[in-house]
């Protein structure tokens, strides 16, 4: 194959009769360059396609101006509204994101840590996978004192910067709205309980039917992958027992919707035998029938606020700067048809 010839910033000086530091301060807008000669270079670099180094510019700037971002699934309706308030904060501070998926496993969420650590990104965001037990695997960023912020999903006992959501709020206002629309059996399906979010969510959910004197029922509760064939599964169960739950709360709007489906599927009507409570917001949740009562837990505000945090921290490394450590946002109930009475 042909090699691609490869345009420096020499060529584009030879060809304008500049010098290579007249021509790379234009390429960088640099005020000392007037605008009559910025815009001739530009032009001449976009014609030549001159493609900038950019390995070669952030060895020599010690800053790459990239934040890496590693996210479970970018699928998943909460990642992806926070992705879009990560990007557009992230453009606003001058850096640009590198996404990388972890599938839901630890082995490719520890290949992206290395990956990104050796790409020399300027910081990194991270939302921990579902199975992640420890933050041993990003070490290498904690110990070359690299910016590191967990959103969303923070690895337990993690002792840095985290932006998350009030999860244990969330999770007694859903239980606490189902108990005041008239359910005493109160069916819960969480996630797997290594993770932050299901214990905080399952935490409220039992504070709730303790402050209304409803006794926790371990036989109601389901722990899964929250996806739509776990919640199926779980569904089908848990819609052939006897008695019958007359509210569930859902840990994802995901698995609420694949057990509205089911119930439908088995006419077992929703709000009349079972009243159902999501987490996220999800579209899916408002374009259901019925339409489903959920948690908001503001994803693109979350994805801001931590590019705001990693922002401060890449800029102030030598400095003692006041940011929050961890970051909580307040959540708010929803309610739509799905638990509404008659």
């Amino acid at each position: 194959m042909k090699e691609r010839n490869k345009i420096t910033i020499y060529d584009i000086a030879q060809a304008l009769n500049l010098s290579a530091s007249t021509v790379s301060r234009a390429l960088q807008n640099n005020p000392l360059i007037n605008d009559e000669t910025r815009d001739k270079v530009q032009k001449a670099a976009a014609e030549m396609g001159y493609v900038p180094n950019w390995i070669a510019s952030s060895l020599r700037k010690k800053r790459s101006n990239i934040i890496g971002l590693i996210v479970p699934r970018t699928s998943m309706y909460f990642q992806s509204t926070a992705i879009s308030g990560i990007q557009h904060e992230a453009h606003k501070y001058g850096f640009s994101i590198m996404i990388g998926q972890s599938d839901e496993t630890v082995a490719m969420e520890k290949e992206l840590v290395h990956t990104f650590f050796s790409l020399r990104v300027d910081g990194l965001l991270a939302v921990a996978s579902m199975f992640t037990t420890s933050y041993e695997h990003f070490s290498p960023f904690i110990r070359n004192n690299i910016p590191l912020v967990f959103y969303d999903r923070v690895p337990v006992d993690f002792p840095g910067y985290s932006i998350t959501g009030d999860d244990f709020t969330g999770g007694y206002l859903a239980t606490e709205h189902l108990i005041k629309q008239g359910c005493k059996r109160i069916a819960h399906f969480s996630g797997v309980l290594t993770c932050n979010l299901y214990q905080h969510r399952l935490a409220g959910y039992k504070a709730a039917l303790a402050k209304y004197q409803i006794p926790f029922d371990e036989q109601l509760l389901y722990v899964h992958n929250l996806t739509t064939d776990a919640a199926t599964t779980a569904a089908q169960e848990l819609l052939t027992s006897n008695p019958l739950p007359d509210g569930l709360f859902a840990a994802n709007d995901t698995s609420a919707v694949a057990f509205t489906q089911e119930a439908r599927r088995r006419n077992i009507a929703i709000p009349g035998q079972i009243k159902v409570v999501g987490y996220s917001n999800d579209l899916s949740s408002r374009i259901i029938t019925p339409s489903l009562t959920t948690i908001e837990q503001s994803g693109y505000k979350m994805g801001q606020k931590a590019v705001e945090t990693i922002v401060q921290l890449i800029n102030h490394q030598d400095d003692t700067i006041k940011v929050t450590k961890n970051f909580v946002f307040p959540v708010e109930l929803i309610p739509r048809e799905s638990t509404r009475l008659p």
